[in-house]
């Protein structure tokens, strides 16, 4: 049997704190046009909501972000149970319009107490906050447009050395058989012999469908390394495997590790108004199957990405970084005055395909 949220992952927002939070976002809307910001424009307005949110939800969102707490928070209550929201969007990169505008702003609210939201340019349009909806001939796919088919265990854009430290799903509209999953790295029991094949760079992560983009080659990386108690990891059950394909070592240590990602999930269906937050370096997550309607009910969240380094933010000089495969933009809001785009060192380069941050 799968594992609950537990109390300390999770945190409940008062009717009260709920309506006070709710009115500053669409006081936020009414002042300015929300459709015609850019990601830059958007992210700023939503800090505005600060004020609004209670305090014992910053500081259990510091206790996140610094790694203090478990790897995964809940937030419930974010949203208003009586809010009326319209159809459900038909696609992830759908603009964000009616209510959908100020549930955006609480959500990037959160995740500004988490580092930077961002995305990539090859990533849904390039949308800030995505919908993550079902969609009709997406079924079966491996991204987050699927619904009929198991979206399995993966991290998010494990292919990139700029991969997010952090994602954010807000629910607004449920569905009751869609269950999120992970499983903390920090919970997997393996053989110390199993640890040490996973701990090479002899593993190739190739990018997911969800990315439009011509550059598809893979990357090298381990699978886990960190210390015992706090260990990160970079998994996708399709598109990681070993570089060598002899069927060897590698591959069972894959095959051991996905049954004890299995064995360790915790599983939840995301109900309307939770927010739920999940550090990407130390989970991997995945989601059940369910049936898309398609009459405009479907299940309906908001998905934002999170920078939580600044200076590695600053290296993009942008919200919305051009290249999966880490390599900084030339030009951007983000540039010190002057100065030109720094590639990134050997060293580096090598360190970011070993997983480090």
């Amino acid at each position: 049997m799968p594992a609950q949220l537990t109390a300390e992952q999770t945190i409940r927002l008062t009717p009260d704190e709920t309506k006070a939070l709710w009115e500053a976002a669409t006081d936020l809307t009414r002042s300015e046009d929300v459709a015609a910001l850019d990601a830059d424009g958007i992210t700023e307005l939503a800090c505005g909501l600060t004020a609004a949110v209670p305090p014992r939800l910053l500081r259990a969102l510091h206790r996140h972000r610094s790694g203090a707490g478990l790897d995964a928070l809940l937030v419930a209550g974010l949203l208003p149970a009586d809010q009326e929201w319209g159809p459900t969007p038909r696609g992830s990169a759908e603009p964000l319009t009616g209510p959908a505008q100020a549930a955006a702003l609480c959500l990037l609210n959160a995740a500004l107490q988490l580092g930077e939201p961002f995305t990539f340019s090859t990533f849904y349009s390039g949308r800030l906050v995505q919908h993550v909806v079902p969609v009709p001939t997406m079924e079966h796919t491996q991204t987050s447009e699927s619904s009929s088919g198991m979206l399995d265990w993966h991290v998010e854009d494990g292919f990139s050395p700029d991969r997010c430290d952090h994602f954010a799903l807000l629910c607004v509209r449920g569905e009751t058989a869609a269950h999120t999953r992970f499983t903390s790295a920090r919970d997997l029991e393996l053989p110390d012999e199993v640890r040490e094949v996973l701990r090479r760079p002899t593993f190739l992560m190739a990018p997911d469908t969800a990315h439009e983009m011509s550059d598809r080659r893979p990357v090298a990386t381990a699978v886990l390394w960190g210390p015992p108690e706090a260990p990160e990891i970079c998994y996708d059950a399709h598109y990681l495997t070993p570089a060598e394909q002899q069927g060897g070592h590698e591959a069972e240590a894959l095959r051991l590790l996905g049954r004890e990602l299995d064995v360790k999930r915790v599983e939840h269906a995301l109900a309307p108004g939770e927010l739920l937050l999940l550090d990407n370096r130390r989970t991997v997550h995945a989601r059940t199957p369910f049936s898309a309607r398609g009459d405009g009910t479907d299940r309906w969240l908001l998905r934002t990405m999170i920078c939580s380094s600044l200076p590695r933010f600053r290296d993009h000089r942008t919200r919305i970084w051009s290249s999966p495969h880490g390599v900084p933009a030339s030009n951007g809001r983000y540039a010190a005055s002057g100065a030109p785009a720094r590639e990134a060192s050997a060293l580096e380069a090598s360190t970011r395909e070993g997983g480090t941050r």
